[in-house]
């Protein structure tokens, strides 16, 4: 497995056995790989605190509350503040050492999709698990997205809160399954769920790793268009397809 993917894979809590250990001697014994990883290790604690406090506002009626592990201010490098417009880019854009030239719609999928963060249920950790929520967005956190697709497949018949489908849907992408991705996430979009943009930006990818080309364009065009969330990855990813 290349760096970049490794990379890629374990911010998605999806490195097997064998690839933890790659990742782990990779750690040890090169500086380079080990600095890019601490250094978007900041830039993603960085990037959720800020994007909760978006999401919080959009969905001012959730009650959203953050604990202090989730709410710690990191001491981020100076030049942090400029960089961090790189994770916009998608995961993977921006490790400009590993730059492939000749890549194919699942490298370019694999670089840019990470599953999006829990920012509307957080979940506080040594807590009972009281309720199908709690349990579901638990399973999606521990990357166990077998158990969060059943739980959140309940929660849409117990409950009414329509970012379940979305995250529904990224569950659905984490487990290969974008042709039932699809359609979940057109209906969020369809119904102006607050997050679309986020779907949008979810369902071009769904749309390239089928190959549906035109498809993911369409999408990334409209992101483009609004000049507002995944706006510059949106753009990278349109001039890899053109």
């Amino acid at each position: 497995m290349d760096k970049e993917t490794l990379i890629n894979s374990y911010f998605e809590n999806s490195l097997g056995k064998d690839q933890l250990k790659e990742f782990e001697q990779l750690m040890k014994t090169d500086s380079e790989f080990a600095s890019e990883v601490d250094f978007q290790k900041e830039l993603q604690h960085s990037f959720k605190k800020n994007e909760r406090q978006e999401i919080k506002q959009m969905l001012g009626d959730l009650n959203i509350v953050e604990n202090d592990t989730e709410t710690k201010v990191f001491s981020i490098r100076p030049w942090l503040a400029a960089a961090s417009i790189a994770l916009l880019v998608g995961v993977g854009t921006w490790m400009l050492f590993f730059t492939n030239t000749d890549i194919n719609t699942n490298q370019l999928y694999a670089s840019n999709f990470a599953p999006y963060d829990n920012v509307v249920h957080p979940i506080e950790r040594g807590n009972a698990m009281i309720n199908i929520k709690d349990k579901a967005f638990t399973a999606y956190e521990d990357g166990d997205y077998s158990m969060a697709l059943k739980l959140f497949k309940q929660l849409q018949i117990e409950q009414t809160d329509p970012y379940i489908t979305f995250y529904e849907a990224i569950v659905l992408m984490q487990l290969n399954n974008h042709q039932d991705a699809i359609p979940l996430l057109k209906a969020y979009i369809e119904n102006d769920g607050q997050l679309k943009d986020r779907a949008t930006w979810y369902l071009a990818l769904s749309h390239l790793k089928m190959d549906e080309i035109e498809n993911s364009k369409t999408q990334l065009k409209k992101l483009v268009d609004q000049d507002g969330f995944k706006m510059k990855a949106a753009r990278e990813l349109l001039e890899e397809l053109e």
